[in-house]
């Protein structure tokens, strides 16, 4: 079950067990060996939600989740219903780093709107603390959409081999 409260909206109730946690095994070769790794994806309320503004938002647009006092975003939460689909298409993308976080472009088809748009999903990686078996955290800190915002030089990853680094099998 998800972790965020439900939101009453415009006379419409949106919930959020879409954005329930996800075990996503990745298949890897290590050695000629083929193992998995368990991948255990986690979503934020930036998801869902944007930064509250007192002057474009009212009260009713207010969503507080541990203390963090953001506006609902119902395009944001419309998007956020395909975040299952895209961490399972995630698995042969391309990950481009940026800072501390990675940054993966998903196209995605909205009912409202005519053909793909990009959405971009901000994640987190961290290796597993205190497992038996190698796995990894992955959090998404944020998703909406908008196209690939990358450095120039930024570094490139193909998603599994990430993995592979991140959970310490590579």
């Amino acid at each position: 079950m998800s972790n965020f409260p439900h939101k009453h909206f415009q006379g419409k109730v949106y919930t959020f067990q879409h954005l329930d946690q996800i075990l996503l095994p990745v298949p890897l070769v290590v050695k000629q060996i083929p193992i998995e790794i368990p991948v255990h994806v986690t979503f934020g309320c930036h998801c869902f939600t944007e930064e509250f503004d007192s002057t474009a938002h009212e009260d009713h647009h207010r969503y507080t989740h541990l203390g963090e006092e953001r506006a609902f975003n119902v395009e944001r939460h419309q998007c956020s219903l395909q975040l299952p689909k895209v961490m399972q298409a995630i698995l042969g993308g391309t990950i481009y780093r940026s800072d501390r976080s990675y940054t993966y472009v998903a196209q995605i088809v909205l009912p409202l709107i005519a053909g793909l748009e990009s959405y971009s999903v901000f994640f987190s990686l961290e290796k597993t603390k205190k497992s038996a078996v190698p796995s990894v955290e992955l959090f998404v800190k944020s998703a909406y959409l908008s196209p690939l915002k990358s450095k120039p030089n930024a570094q490139k990853w193909r998603f599994k081999a990430l993995i592979g680094e991140t959970a310490g099998v590579f």
